[in-house]
């Protein structure tokens, strides 16, 4: 990596240096209870986790489980019935600029250049706009984007645009990057090379990643820790560290030690939604 190349980087890292020992997530007995007339419904029930600064966390669960509830409750769009989710020591009563939230789709701002959608954010910041422009593409290069600032959403891929995407959300250096099932609307080739630009924008810019998928091998691949979520209401059943080598290529996939982790994965999501099956007949 060129030194100019590997300062842009430090600069995108920035202000994400903490101590080992500071939890950067810590959400504690959590529930959360939807009132529709007189019927409720538990989407979630007594959720405990943490997440270290710089760790990436992916969470699995059957399908209706709280995932996506969950990660808009970790991002101040939702709040709890119950319990307490704090970020570095800070209680999250709404949205707030330590946390970047990523969604399925990239919802750039289709009449706006790429440099222009990434930079917006900082502008709006109060960056002045030769300052934010640059800024931009200093991200784009990050990402993997570099020489397509001057390109429209319409004229990129969906796994480009999702780039574009992931660049304007670091713009605000957050220290929590929420994710949720963004790569889901992808075909399997684009989603897995997809898989692995996060992996090296991840290592790059240090901050801490929850990633909410239900693909398997994609939390396996991704994560430091992955957690298994029940059915609904959504507990965390298991976590489960995965030690894999980093940085990582598709060539992991293929170890004796990945096809084991997804196995044990496979058997526990099996069991919950086995379990929720029979619940839901009751």
């Amino acid at each position: 990596m060129e030194r100019a190349h590997a300062d842009d980087l430090t600069e995108v890292a920035a202000g994400l240096t903490h101590s080992l020992d500071e939890l950067s997530v810590s959400v504690t007995d959590l529930t959360k209870v939807f009132r529709r007339g007189n019927r409720e419904v538990t989407a979630l029930d007594g959720v405990n986790f943490t997440a270290r600064p710089g760790e990436f966390v992916t969470v699995l669960g059957p399908s209706g489980c709280g995932k996506s509830t969950l990660l808009h409750i970790l991002g101040g769009f939702e709040s709890a019935s119950t319990g307490s989710v704090e970020v570095f020591g800070k209680s999250v009563t709404g949205p707030g600029r330590e946390r970047g939230m990523v969604f399925q789709s990239a919802t750039l701002f289709p009449w706006w250049t790429i440099q222009r959608n990434v930079a917006w954010p900082l502008e709006v910041g109060g960056m002045g706009r030769k300052a934010s422009r640059a800024r931009a593409d200093d991200l784009l290069e990050l990402v993997g984007l570099t020489g397509f600032g001057d390109a429209y959403p319409g004229e990129l891929s969906g796994g480009m645009q999702q780039r574009a995407g992931i660049a304007r959300t670091l713009s605000l250096e957050p220290q929590v990057l929420l994710m949720d099932e963004p790569f889901g609307a992808l075909d399997a080739q684009t989603r897995e090379l997809m898989q692995e630009e996060l992996n090296r924008i991840w290592q790059a810019s240090g901050t801490t990643v929850v990633f909410i998928t239900h693909d398997i091998y994609e939390a396996v691949f991704l994560g430091d820790r992955v957690l298994v979520m029940s059915g609904r209401p959504g507990r965390i059943v298991a976590d489960i560290s995965i030690d894999l080598p980093r940085p990582r290529g598709h060539d992991v996939k293929g170890s004796p030690e990945f096809s084991d982790y997804h196995a044990r994965l496979w058997n526990l999501l099996r069991d919950e939604a086995i379990a929720s099956e029979f619940l839901s007949r009751d």
